[in-house]
């Protein structure tokens, strides 16, 4: 449990960096440089957190706990691989929105989100109460996450631009009460 949470927890500076590397980057008046100078550092810091945090999760993930969780990693990756691919039609196809990283990120964040909740609860490092609360933010989280990305392209720069904050935010927040609720 304890890899879980220590990944769980770079996954939050991965989201402060990420934040901040948007702040920077996307502000309408930057221009459309994204990955240059002071742009590209914060972008390949986020990345060295975000994966180290995906890692570390992940390894935690995997260790055989005492118990079974609520569901098993195969019915979560393939309802994950399905969502994915459902989104990613509906969203080229019915609402004509360029698909971009954000889409696959938010659903893999999910995924993630869900198989750490079930191994909390197979380790009764959560009881069912709290799973579901979990389950609950999580779900909050990804529909907003989804919510606010589809409407990126929709609205003004300086409102996709905040738009473009809500899953940074929404996801380390979900993580953060993810850390407090599990022991």
């Amino acid at each position: 449990m304890a890899q879980i949470k220590l990944g769980q927890a770079l996954l939050i500076v991965c989201c402060i960096f990420y934040l901040v590397w948007w702040g920077v980057a996307f502000h309408p008046d930057h221009g459309n440089s994204h990955t240059s100078g002071l742009d590209e550092i914060l972008l390949l810091i986020t990345a060295g957190f975000g994966l180290a945090g995906l890692y570390i999760n992940m390894m935690g993930i995997i260790k055989t706990p005492p118990g079974k969780g609520f569901i098993s990693g195969i019915t979560i990756i393939a309802a994950g691989i399905a969502t994915y691919l459902i989104l990613l039609y509906g969203t080229r196809v019915f609402l004509h929105r360029q698909v971009t990283s954000e889409l696959f990120l938010i659903v893999g964040w999910s995924m993630l989100e869900v198989a750490s909740i079930n191994r909390a609860f197979a380790w009764e490092s959560i009881t069912i109460d709290k799973a579901v609360i979990l389950l609950v933010l999580t779900a909050i989280a990804a529909i907003l996450s989804l919510f606010f990305y589809l409407q990126y392209y929709r609205v003004k720069p300086m409102t996709g631009y905040l738009f473009g904050m809500v899953p940074l935010i929404t996801e380390a927040i979900t993580m953060g009460v993810f850390e407090f609720l599990t022991k």
